[in-house]
């Protein structure tokens, strides 16, 4: 029976190696920076993953160049492990402060170029941060919205301190909208609500989906060989936060927004938190839009359910 053993240790060796391999390459931005779109992420309009990337990457692009001439001040944090993390600040009205939250590998140029505009309209206080392991801020695993929602309320506390009783919201595209539906059910001091664009439920949910839609093979064991690396590695665990999980506990009010042709964050988890959330709710679906384009899609809408959230009229 020797040999059936040496099978077995062979496939669990393959299977950790498979699953480190797969860990690096999502979490390590050693390998591979954030901050400018990967140019298979803004393939051809045809792409059934990304249909709408290419138009959103022109559409971006042009604004992209006002952002940088915005008159952002630095703001700097230290994260519960010690890293030194960058947020810019844009400042308006010291009783609205917007915290906005990009997604994976993006940058906050990318992610809110387009959105800033709803808030310099209403001349709000902005809080760009950059996650950890992104921009200029230190890290080199990404906290996968795991350990950025404890960022998050690191930035709460800076802003908490820098205004007196502030109405704080947090905005979050991709990995970012997961990131302030984790934070959902934390009582952040002064948090009045949360827009969440596009957002995963949790990592466990976002790693199966993709094995299945982009790699086509079973989650196990790769799946799981790549959860032991996070855990023992980054310190990330696929299944801390779960998002249905959060939003049922939470009292606050929130805005869920979704591309109904997202199949890189599928449009069902928008769909199961708006369901689970306990606290007034709002879910927005947007017909022929891909990751992250539903700003571009439905600006107007948009604009006006954002409106609505920090002025305390969500349905």
């Amino acid at each position: 029976m020797w040999y059936f053993a040496a099978a077995l240790l062979l496939l669990l060796i393959m299977s950790l190696a498979a699953g480190y391999f797969m860990f690096m390459t999502v979490f390590d931005t050693s390998r591979k920076g954030g901050g400018d779109p990967d140019p298979d992420f803004i393939d051809s309009e045809g792409d059934a993953m990304r249909p709408t990337a290419r138009k959103l990457y022109d559409f971006v692009g042009p604004l992209k160049e006002e952002f940088k001439k915005l008159p952002l001040k630095e703001l700097t944090v230290t994260s519960f492990d010690g890293l030194k993390l960058k947020g810019y600040l844009l400042e308006g009205d010291p009783d609205e402060i917007v915290i906005c939250v990009h997604g994976y590998r993006s940058s906050m140029e990318n992610d809110f170029s387009d959105k800033v505009k709803i808030y310099r309209d209403r001349g709000s206080t902005v809080l760009f941060v950059n996650d950890r392991a992104h921009g200029n801020s230190e890290g080199r695993y990404l906290g996968f919205s795991e350990l950025d929602r404890f960022d998050v309320a690191k930035w709460v506390d800076l802003m908490n301190s820098m205004y007196v009783n502030p109405r704080i919201y947090l905005h979050g595209v991709s990995m970012g909208g997961a990131t302030v539906i984790h934070c959902a059910d934390m009582g952040l001091k002064n948090v009045k609500g949360i827009i969440d664009d596009c957002g995963f439920d949790s990592i466990i949910g976002i790693t199966k989906a993709q094995i299945k839609n982009m790699f086509h093979i079973p989650y196990f064991p790769i799946g799981y060989c790549a959860w032991f690396w996070s855990k023992l590695i980054a310190k990330v665990s696929f299944t801390a936060s779960i998002g249905e999980e959060c939003v049922k506990k939470t009292d606050l009010p929130i805005l869920f927004i979704h591309g109904r042709e997202d199949h890189y964050v599928p449009c069902y988890m928008s769909e199961k938190m708006y369901e689970a959330c306990a606290s007034k709710k709002e879910l927005h679906l947007v017909e022929g839009c891909g990751h992250g384009a539903a700003y571009m899609m439905i600006t107007d809408e948009y604009t006006d359910a954002v409106n609505r959230m920090l002025d305390g009229r969500i349905r």
